[in-house]
């Protein structure tokens, strides 16, 4: 096992290289605010402003803890076997598709088309109304405000809420979703997942911070203090452990599932492409159907 590990730094140490650089982060800011906590003076009346002071430095401290530790989350994940395996067979994927990479654009024009004919058509059959009747073949809205008005609530709510869908459709190349209902949210990212996690630290570290500063203000050059201060770091470091665990999670179960999902849509794709499809534009297909059965009629 331990030699394993040591072949895999060597082969790759960025990667190892980032993890031990936020370990040694970590420790260096705990042991740092402990000694912050045992070296400030003892007032008897509470100054606001050093006060505002303490607080800050508590939420910078909880924050970086608590943040640099869910940050190795994300490098566990990426360098987990169960990641990389999973990578390569995605990466492989996407070479056999890149012949084709010119009929991608008509094709993330066929899944949003298709995608959102199904999420409208469920839906409308869910409060027991016809797709035909409120939108056509190419999807605009064609239902009639007497029609509308005889509806129920949940039926108006309904339709309005299929007029106003907008379907995110999955990016081959890039990041990604899975399911029909999370075509309708934008796409999980690292990004997204990093900003979340941030602004959960935040909130989280100023309620610890204002723990420690508000009600033991007096508690300064004392094992009272020593302790008061050690607990609100190892509050920091057991909220980050358990984001650690989470955004670990996030790479090897859910980014996983979307490469999975990503390589089924890239196969669709190829196998599309090797029939004659995405050529051309699906919107000026219809258009082209619509004006020549026009022209018939």
């Amino acid at each position: 096992m331990a030699e394993n590990l040591i072949e895999n730094i060597k082969s790759n140490p960025k990667k190892y290289l980032k993890s031990l650089a936020i370990n040694i982060v970590v420790i260096l800011v705990s042991v740092a605010y402990v000694f912050y906590n045992m070296l400030r003076l003892d007032f008897q009346n509470l100054n606001p402003i050093l006060l505002l002071v303490q607080s800050i430095v508590s939420i910078i401290c909880g924050v970086v803890i608590k943040q640099s530790l869910g940050e190795n989350g994300f490098s566990k994940g990426y360098n987990s076997n169960i990641w990389e395996n999973e990578e390569n067979l995605y990466d492989k994927a996407c070479n056999s598709a890149t012949q084709y990479i010119d009929r991608v654009d008509n094709f993330y024009i066929v899944e949003e088309m298709e995608r959102r004919k199904k999420y409208r058509r469920e839906h409308l059959q869910a409060v027991r109304l016809k797709y035909e009747m409120w939108f056509d073949i190419e999807g605009n809205y064609i239902g009639e405000k007497e029609n509308f008005d005889k509806l129920t609530l949940r039926q108006k709510h309904m339709v309005n809420k299929c007029i106003k869908v907008k379907i995110y459709v999955l990016n081959l190349f890039s990041e990604y979703g899975t399911s029909s209902e999370q075509d309708t949210h934008k796409e999980i990212t690292d990004r997204r997942q990093r900003a979340s996690n941030i602004t959960k630290n935040t909130v989280s570290a100023i309620v610890i911070a204002m723990i420690g500063v508000y009600f033991i203000p007096t508690l300064t050059m004392s094992w009272a203090s020593l302790i008061a201060s050690t607990v609100q770091v190892l509050l920091w470091v057991l909220f980050g452990i358990l984001q650690l665990y989470k955004n670990y999670f996030y790479v090897i179960q859910d980014k996983v599932a979307l490469l999975r999902k990503k390589k089924e849509l890239i196969k669709k794709f190829t196998a599309g492409c090797e029939q004659g499809l995405y050529n051309t534009n699906p919107y000026d297909d219809l258009y082209e159907q619509h004006s020549h059965s026009q022209l018939t009629n």
